[in-house]
């Protein structure tokens, strides 16, 4: 690969599968903009300004700016040639100009791509002139296993596994143009830098959905990577803080469920564990560890904090966030559904469970280690998968396998860990390839 800059994904395979008239959304530094300029022939591409000019692009000429009535009679007309037109920032486009397109249907190809939700739920709303023209596309953070399939030829198993957590997030990648040191040292380091980052890519979230909702989305969410996963506990902080009316989990649960629509927030299901029934937790690793520094430190609020001071916390936040994304990449392998233990009396839990399609029975169950595992780690790892019934016990360590596993129990170093992640990609490939 060498010193590549781009980051592999299935949704590469999607867009160019897919013939149709386009919406393609999401949260925003998805790469959602850089995908479709990278694989779509355009003719021209569009984007709606927040004061509703618009950026006019064509193939060999130099970006103008002009009137949206221009641009969107150059859309139209080009559209009626079959040419692939882009409209980028669509959420900000009147609707007064939707009718004007869809006149255009099915005459060439129209991809929209929109940051926010809400812009989709319009466009798929019964009274849109745009409904059953256009199909959807939503881009969320990559996935692991493209990420780490990616980085492996520059990288090796064990760097690309670590580093794969984090670069997620595909806009991180040209801040990190060595990718030497480990991920957490690079956040410990530029704590500060990315916590602006992070909150501006929020905000601009929040800015295109409900303003006047910013202060309780960005303290639920600093929250959560704080740890508090529950909806009620998190109800009860937030109504202490003066952000909610009530300290009834009711209200939290349906924040939650906006910012899960929004591509902010995952549920992952919990499996046997008392009194809840869903985990809910950052969709984005590293805004987890960056909000999560936030929350303990302040990080966002002044510069010049030692990294040295922030290293253990970044490390142990990073650690969490590495359970839950081999949970990803392990049920995906397993052609499962991912799911979480919290074992009772504080027992502890069980890093990763993989249930069956159905979420009916335990398929497998592993330990994580950032480290190497020790023979006392592969013990508990099959108590802990005995506990709850699991098909399979597993243990996967990032820092190898130091003595032989015992009987019954199935150890992943980085390489066997890498090898997943190649398999998960071939199997989407193969996948994309027979519904085409």
């Amino acid at each position: 690969m060498g010193e590549t800059r781009v980051l592999w994904r299935r949704e590469f395979l999607e867009l160019e599968r897919r013939s149709s008239w386009l919406l393609v959304y999401g949260r925003r530094k998805t790469g959602k903009s850089f995908m479709v300029r990278l694989l779509l022939p355009w003719r021209l591409y569009v984007t709606v300004t927040r004061d509703l000019t618009t950026v006019v692009e064509e193939p060999g000429k130099r970006p103008v700016v002009v009137e949206i009535e221009e641009a969107m009679s150059k859309a139209v007309e080009l559209l009626s040639r079959n040419a692939v037109v882009v409209i980028d920032e669509f959420q900000r486009l009147p609707e007064r100009y939707w009718d004007m397109l869809a006149t255009r249907h099915p005459e060439g190809r129209l991809v929209l791509v929109a940051s926010s939700l809400g812009a989709a739920n319009r466009v798929f709303d019964r009274r849109s002139p745009l409904l059953g023209l256009v199909m959807p596309l939503r881009i969320d953070p990559l996935r692991y296993a493209d990420v780490v399939s990616s980085l492996l030829p520059r990288l090796g198993p064990r760097r690309a596994l670590l580093w794969g957590v984090v670069l997620r997030e595909p806009w991180l990648l040209p801040l990190v143009p060595g990718l030497e040191s480990e991920p957490w040292r690079f956040v410990a380091s530029n704590a500060y830098m990315l916590a602006q980052m992070v909150r501006g890519l929020v905000g601009e979230v929040f800015e295109e959905e409900e303003r006047r909702l910013t202060r309780l989305y960005e303290a639920a969410l600093r929250l959560l990577a704080a740890g508090v996963w529950s909806s009620a506990r998190l109800a009860g902080l937030l109504y202490q803080r003066g952000l909610l009316s009530s300290a009834g989990a009711g209200p939290a649960t349906g924040l939650l469920d906006r910012l899960s629509e929004i591509g902010l927030v995952a549920k992952t299901r919990l499996w046997r564990t008392r009194g809840a029934r869903v985990y809910y937790r950052h969709s984005s690793p590293l805004l987890a560890i960056v909000y999560g520094l936030a929350e303990r430190y302040g990080i966002d609020e002044q510069p010049g904090y030692d990294p040295g001071l922030l290293l253990d916390a970044a490390r142990s936040l990073y650690a969490r966030e590495l359970q839950f994304t081999l949970g990803e990449l392990l049920a995906e392998h397993h052609g499962g559904l991912q799911a979480y233990t919290l074992l009772p009396g504080g027992q502890g839990d069980i890093d990763v469970v993989v249930l069956d399609h159905k979420g009916r029975r335990a398929i497998a169950a592993y330990e994580v280690k950032l480290g190497p595992c020790s023979q006392s780690d592969m013990k508990t790892a099959l108590q802990r998968a005995e506990v709850i019934g699991a098909k399979k016990a597993g243990i996967a360590c990032l820092g190898g396998i130091e003595s032989q596993p015992p009987p019954g129990l199935e150890a992943l170093g980085p390489q066997e860990l890498a090898e997943a992640a190649i398999d998960c990609v071939k199997k989407a490939v193969t996948s994309t390839q027979q519904e085409a």
